[in-house]
């Protein structure tokens, strides 16, 4: 049994909306193993070839990608029921895109070593904006990641 879809433009969003979730996930995942990364760093116990220097350099690279899969691949949907949630779901990105580049800014390539105080604030509040998105998300949808 498959279920209609009234409105096209609806389904076709969740559709691609939930396409640009499994990308943002993606996203989010990486960025969780530069976490773990760095700390293993720090502690000794990386590979001979990683450094916090080099490990910066990488994570840079990706929130470049994460930046402009922001800026140009929420998908946009012009039905005007929607336009708050697009403004709360673009904003929620947004902020944590803000806190993600701060939790990378803890890492001091030159001194080889982590601002540890700013990596848990950064941290809590990446935790905040997922909570976020996933409550927008729920406003929307029964679908939404935890």
């Amino acid at each position: 049994m498959t279920a209609q879809v009234k409105n096209f433009n609806i389904g076709n969003y969740y559709i691609q909306f939930n396409n640009f979730l499994e990308r943002f996930l993606i996203f989010d995942n990486v960025f969780h193993e530069f976490v773990e990364t760095s700390e293993r760093i720090e502690a000794g116990d990386g590979l001979v070839a990683e450094n916090l220097p080099a490990l910066k350099r990488d994570w840079l690279r990706n929130f470049g990608a994460f930046k402009n899969f922001i800026d140009h691949e929420v998908p946009q949907l012009a039905d005007e029921q929607y336009q708050d949630f697009q403004k709360k779901i673009n904003a929620a990105l947004t902020k944590y895109g803000v806190a993600q580049y701060y939790l990378l800014s803890a890492i001091d390539s030159e001194n080889d070593c982590i601002n540890h105080t700013q990596a848990r604030v950064a941290e809590q509040y990446i935790l905040k904006c997922k909570k976020e998105i996933n409550q927008h998300l729920q406003h929307i949808s029964t679908v939404s990641f935890g």
